[in-house]
């Protein structure tokens, strides 16, 4: 696929001096500022007699008036005692079952025709997709989308996104020629080369102007490198995540460092696979030697949990690959492994790697993510909800905006038509879709 770009100019140079100068990226106020979004809704919406799930958790709690004001929760009580708007912003909550705006907090948003990548995010915000993190991709591209959705022109989920860095043996990769067209491969802003020779504060803060919000540490990086790029990511106020193995780091080796997040449960097989350089086989490492119930996996777990380092699992990505003799041992391994983060405590947030696939289902994707998460790895629903809802904006920076149903959190409001803590495939029945307090897909 072509990369599109409404920025052909080639100025690496010039782009890593206003890097340096303004250093306008994301710190975590710049985190929350790219949620944007046109003017909130001013006239107040009243949702009445609605049960509310609020994402941390807690059970429903039924019959609660919702009152939504100036792209904010103003209110939650008992139904009745909260004086009503006006009867045209009333929405009749009975039956229906109020959860946060769902995050997905691991797409790519891609770099193909503007007229399909609008498409795509309006479907998602249809589906109860309010906000994404994209872990890596062309940052031209990916921010006309964010500026596009801060403006009011396209309706779709606030964008935060991510600036990547890998070693040498990743830049020959088609995904990051692509990703990185106009730019000699390892030098582009928002995808940059790590070598022995590099300046970690420099790169650190040209990533920091592409306006992302986090690092991603990728493949062909050994500890040292790692290390040093974590220390100086959360110098500088980014968030790290991180491929949960970069090929010669070990898993241990990003916790150890610091790292926020870990991406793909599968890859953590590393930490007692044999070593290889041959990063491409990071989905095929040795499941039957390294079980999930080992005492290598249960020890860095455990150092996950007392870390505060997140797992991002994305189960759905690989069950949507082909079986083969590998998956069949991978697939248990990998629910077995994520089932085991959760009962530790360690935080899972909910990514899909995919967002929408209208190929495979008529929702984003993740709401399979969802039910993998229950149904695979054994989480109960309120434990699913809660990963893509106040965990997706923990992992964004934005935890204290969204993520939950609160008075003084911003209005992103999804209405089920079933409960969805009894089946989390009830995450499907969506009826109505509120984004800053305003009602962006109406009941029918």
């Amino acid at each position: 696929m072509q990369v599109t770009t409404t920025h052909p100019f080639r100025v690496p140079a010039f782009f890593a001096a206003l890097a340096i100068t303004f250093a306008f990226g994301a710190t975590p106020a710049n985190a929350l500022a790219q949620r944007g979004g046109a003017p909130p809704q001013d006239v107040p919406i009243l949702i009445r007699d609605v049960t509310v799930i609020d994402g941390t958790g807690a059970a429903g709690r039924a019959h609660l008036d919702v009152v939504l004001r100036g792209g904010k929760i103003a209110s939650i009580s008992r139904t009745g005692a909260a004086a009503a708007p006006a009867p045209d912003s009333v929405i009749d909550g009975r039956g229906l079952f109020a959860i946060p705006g769902i995050i997905d907090a691991h797409v790519h948003m891609g770099t193909g025709p503007w007229d399909a990548r609008a498409a795509v995010m309006r479907s998602a915000l249809m589906g109860g997709v309010t906000s994404v993190l994209d872990l890596a991709g062309d940052s031209r591209a990916t921010s006309d989308l964010q500026r596009a959705v801060i403006a009011g022109q396209i309706p779709g989920p606030h964008i935060y996104y991510i600036a990547l860095v890998g070693g040498p043996a990743f830049f020959t990769d088609p995904r990051v020629l692509d990703a990185s067209r106009g730019y000699t491969a390892g030098t582009a802003p928002w995808m940059q080369v790590l070598t022995d020779t590099t300046d970690f504060a420099r790169t650190i803060n040209v990533a920091r102007g592409t306006g992302a919000m986090a690092i991603k540490l990728y493949a062909a990086l050994d500890s040292a490198a790692v290390a040093r790029a974590t220390a100086e990511a959360h110098r500088q106020g980014m968030k790290v995540f991180a491929h949960a193995t970069t090929f010669r780091g070990l898993p241990s080796d990003l916790v150890t460092a610091g790292a926020d997040m870990l991406t793909h449960t599968p890859y953590l097989v590393w930490q007692g696979s044999p070593r290889t350089p041959d990063f491409p086989a990071r989905a095929r490492g040795d499941f039957l030697g390294v079980p999930a119930g080992s005492l290598v996996m249960e020890h860095l777990l455990t150092s996950m949990r007392d870390r505060g380092v997140a797992l991002n699992p994305t189960h759905w990505v690989f069950e949507s690959q082909a079986a083969d003799s590998v998956a069949a041992v991978r697939t248990p391994w990998m629910y077995a492994v994520t089932r085991r983060a959760a009962e530790l405590g360690v935080r899972i947030v909910s990514g899909t790697d995919g967002l929408y696939d209208a190929r495979r289902d008529s929702l984003p994707m993740i709401h399979r993510e969802l039910e993998l998460l229950v149904a695979g790895a054994g989480l109960t629903p309120l434990q699913a909800i809660t990963s893509a809802t106040r965990n997706g904006a923990w992992a964004v920076g934005a935890e204290s905006v969204t993520g939950t149903l609160a008075v003084g959190m911003a209005a992103d409001v999804v209405l089920l038509g079933a409960d969805p803590s009894v089946d989390i495939r009830n995450t499907r029945a969506v009826r109505v879709v509120i984004q800053d307090g305003k009602v962006v897909r109406p009941a029918k």
